[in-house]
Order: structure tokens, then C-alpha cells, then sequence
């Protein structure tokens, strides 16, 4: 009967850990602290143009297929976040390239929210759009 109640307990505390560990998965806000210094590469869309992005304190930066291009973010209210300023060099004018850069950097512009991902994350846009970007650094 003991064993029982001990093995009860065990169970008991084993389901509360993991079940605690997943809220605090899943509320995990992001911060400027969270993303400062981390490099992230574009997975979901433009794969051969090997688009990435970093932070670093309330700045981002990245390549876009052929340029660089940089700007502000801002972190609100947990995982609500704002690009703006959004600048970018222009070392290529090729029309292929360029279409794909306007059309991220379209995206990016559009973007309300972002989240971790198991290995990344995950940027969803105003028109139900997702960048998926994997971690590199």
C-alpha cells in the first residue's frame, strides 16, 4: 500500500513539472535582451537567397538576397513587435534579386508579431504571412 501512495506521488510530481514547464514555454515573451546578438536565417520562402537577420540591442540588420539592409525594432506588450526605419544598400540592381528583396522587405514592414520556435523563430505578418527563420549564431 506505501509503495503505491509513494509511486502515486512520484507520478503526481513528475506530471506537475512537465506541465509547469510547458506554461513557461509557452509564455515566454520576447525582449530585446532575448534577441541582442542572435542571427537568424530565412527557411520558409527565398531559400536560395539565404536572407538573414540579427539583432543587436533595439537595431536589426541582415542580407537580403544581395544587399544589406538594417533598421529599428521594437518589442511590445510580449511578442508584438514593430520594424521601422528600414533602409537597405544598393550594390545589385537585378531584377530577379530585387523582386525578392521588395518582397521580403515588404514583409518585414507588415510584421506584428514574433515568436520563438523550437529552433528559431517565427514572424507573422498583417496579410496572415510567416517568416520562418532558423538560428545560426
Amino acid at each position: 500500500m506505501i509503495k503505491k501512495i509513494i509511486l502515486f506521488f512520484i507520478i503526481f510530481i513528475f506530471l506537475i513539472n512537465i506541465n509547469s514547464c510547458s506554461t513557461y514555454r509557452e509564455t515566454l515573451n520576447m525582449s530585446v535582451s532575448t534577441l541582442n546578438g542572435k542571427t537568424y536565417q530565412l527557411v520558409n520562402m527565398f531559400a536560395d537567397a539565404g536572407i538573414t537577420i540579427s539583432f543587436y540591442e533595439k537595431e536589426f540588420y541582415g542580407y537580403s538576397g544581395f544587399n544589406t539592409y538594417f533598421g529599428e525594432y521594437e518589442i511590445r506588450r510580449g511578442n508584438n513587435v514593430l520594424f521601422r526605419n528600414i533602409s537597405m544598400t544598393k550594390m545589385n540592381e537585378m531584377a530577379e534579386i530585387e523582386e525578392i528583396e521588395k518582397e521580403y522587405i515588404d514583409y518585414i514592414t507588415k510584421a506584428y508579431s514574433i515568436e520563438f520556435t523550437i529552433d528559431g523563430i517565427k514572424i507573422k505578418t498583417l496579410d496572415d504571412g510567416e517568416l520562418i527563420f532558423k538560428r545560426l549564431r
